[in-house]
């Protein structure tokens, strides 16, 4: 387990340690982890959260690379990656909103399928059942990506949101995309996300309209969502909203995002919400947007 971007919270690592060691996994802690390195709010220099990124991949004792939270800080380190290293050494590597940055480097650079889901840090600040939820969905991605579970049709748990199509159509290709913010973050380096003929995937949380707006259309302008086969909107999550008259947030998703004629569905539990499905990044899938039916058509998993 390593923090390539923000420093975590030790109680809620010691809470998802417990779900590792639950079903059997022998956890390493990378120094990033397992020290007090902090600068500011991230988990250490940028050097040392490399350094301990690729020690986690070269590592030939170590069969997946967990991520311990998200937070802030993967963009500034994306240069300081040894991809060839990782290419030759490929394991599961798992985490979700600012690791977003490590999934679109992998997928391209490296050919990876990687995994966008739960990251080991429970938030201690969620209630009481949020907080079992969120144990209990670790578990169930780690036994799916230890192979005990299907990883198949992808669709969202009893009281989740409920899937809404955008545009109707079917469409298939390679899962790519994550959290808007650091999807937009690759715009202009040699890490910018390729979505030509892919699924693309965006999620954010507690952001403005004006910067959905913003970010949608940057993505409109640089033809990201026009090259995608298909699109899959996550949860927008607490969003902010500023005083006088605004869009709503659907109706800033279906002008921007259904304005491109590419069948699309919005509200898939792949992020900041409440529950956070498993999505095996690079794999090919197949989207019915008027079924509203995701299905992974590849074995991701040995």
């Amino acid at each position: 387990m390593i923090s390539p971007s923000s420093n975590p919270d030790h109680v809620g690592i010691q809470m998802g340690l417990e779900v590792l060691k639950k079903i059997g996994l022998k956890v390493v802690l990378g120094d990033t982890t397992r020290k007090l390195l902090t600068v500011r709010t991230l988990a250490a220099e940028d050097r040392l959260r490399a350094k301990d990124f690729n020690w986690a991949f070269k590592d030939d004792s170590i069969d997946a690379v967990l991520c311990a939270t998200g937070g802030y800080g993967s963009l500034r380190i994306l240069d300081l990656l040894d991809y060839d290293m990782i290419r030759d050494h490929p394991k599961v590597f798992l985490g979700f909103s600012d690791i977003t940055a490590f999934h679109v480097a992998l997928n391209q650079l490296c050919n990876m399928i990687t995994f966008h889901g739960p990251v080991v840090d429970i938030e201690v600040t969620k209630g009481a059942e949020e907080i079992k939820i969120g144990k209990q969905e670790l578990e169930m991605v780690l036994r799916q990506l230890m192979g005990q579970s299907e990883i198949g049709e992808i669709k969202n748990p009893p009281g989740g949101m409920m899937l809404m199509t955008i545009n109707e159509g079917k469409a298939s290709g390679r899962l790519c995309g994550g959290n808007l913010c650091l999807v937009t973050g690759t715009l202009g380096s040699r890490y910018e996300i390729d979505t030509k003929g892919k699924i693309f995937m965006l999620e954010e949380i507690r952001e403005s309209y004006y910067y959905l707006e913003s970010h949608l259309t940057q993505l409109r302008l640089t033809r990201k969502l026009d090259q995608a086969s298909g699109i899959i909107m996550g949860e927008i999550s607490e969003t902010l909203k500023p005083e006088g008259p605004t869009p709503s947030v659907e109706e800033i998703v279906r002008e921007r995002v259904g304005g491109v004629r590419k069948p699309s569905i919005w509200g898939l539990c792949c992020g900041h919400g409440k529950h956070n499905m498993l999505m095996p990044m690079n794999a090919k899938v197949s989207l019915d947007a008027s079924e509203r039916r995701i299905r992974v058509l590849e074995s991701v998993v040995e």
